[in-house]
């Protein structure tokens, strides 16, 4: 068992729980843009796993690829109109 996947889930757990005091200190455009690239990279792990996992669960894989998907598109947009408002 290699530690790679384990690291890179606990950078986006880290990620993820830093959202809220990047956007303290930097400002909720950059909590959202952390939080678009760490949904979008969540996303890219999932899709890792499909292969690796019992065909049964593959909808739900793929639901919550979508879900994270929209999320970080909503992230995205809504960062992009902040700053530009």
């Amino acid at each position: 068992m290699t530690k790679g996947p384990f690291f890179r889930r606990q950078v986006l757990a880290t990620a993820i729980l830093a959202a809220p005091f990047i956007a303290w200190l930097f400002g909720a455009e950059a909590a959202l843009i952390v939080m678009a690239l760490t949904l979008s990279a969540g996303s890219y792990l999932l899709a890792g796993a499909l292969d690796a996992t019992p065909r049964r669960i593959h909808r739900w894989l793929r639901l919550g690829i979508g879900v994270n998907l929209a999320s970080a598109a909503a992230c995205g947009a809504l960062a992009i109109w902040l700053l530009l408002r």
